[in-house]
């Protein structure tokens, strides 16, 4: 056993397409080097591809989640997963594995808790992001700081890369069941006075068609926010 265990996370659906390379692209070897031991666990929202399959074939735990919506997924695997820190990142190929290794050192030297990885104060690749799409996220993440005050503003709320301490992932409660999650999360973590810092980080553009949903999925986020200000004290 090394010095404390990693998990990494990834929600996926009908991701035949590109889980493999992410899996591949998650710094396993650099990390055992570092003294961790790695364990991959995708929760799979009830593909109907190969997803499951090829992610055990890479070595990962696969559990299928039961229901449907990225948050249900989020929340099995905030109850299944065994590190001492949690990597969360999509399975669609957008997010480098790299930026683990950059957000490592931050959660073991205590300076915070969670890190996001953003992709606002990183490099957003031709193609990944569009317009409509981040002015939506910016208008989102302004909400979420108004809201929810830290001491500095983070820049993408909506971000699918989280690292965490266990200790933060085993007192959140989180109830979201789609796309809303990290809004819960983020607010969640912020009233809990948890430590919440940021890495710039690069996103790729989407090889297969997103799930995302601007308006509907945006108009949820929003009332997370309000709801999780509101009501959930």
């Amino acid at each position: 056993m090394g010095k404390d265990l990693i998990s990494v996370f990834l929600p996926a659906l009908d991701e035949e397409l590109t889980i493999e390379s992410v899996i591949d692209d998650i710094p396993t070897k650099k990390l055992m080097g570092m003294g961790y031991d790695v364990e991959i666990l995708v929760v799979d929202g009830n593909s109907k591809d190969r997803t499951k399959e090829i992610a055990r074939n890479k070595g990962a735990r696969v559990i299928t989640q039961q229901g449907i919506g990225k948050g249900l997924g989020v929340r099995e695997a905030f109850s299944a997963f065994k590190g001492q820190y949690l990597f969360m990142m999509d399975a669609d190929a957008t997010y480098p594995g790299y930026h683990i290794l950059d957000i490592i050192p931050l959660l073991e030297s205590g300076k915070y808790d969670v890190v996001l990885g953003s992709r606002m104060n990183g490099t957003i690749l031709p193609g990944a992001m569009s317009r409509f799409n981040y002015i939506g996220n910016k208008f989102l993440t302004e909400t979420a700081n108004a809201l929810f005050p830290n001491g500095h503003k983070i820049s993408d709320v909506c971000t699918g890369m989280w690292g965490f301490r266990r200790e933060v992932v085993k007192d959140l409660n989180l109830t979201a069941v789609y796309f809303e999650i990290e809004a819960e999360m983020f607010a969640k973590c912020i009233k809990k006075g948890y430590k919440i810092g940021e890495i710039p980080i690069e996103y790729r553009r989407r090889k297969t068609p997103s799930k995302l949903r601007s308006m509907k999925h945006g108009s949820r986020i929003f009332s997370q926010l309000i709801t999780e200000k509101l009501f959930n004290r």
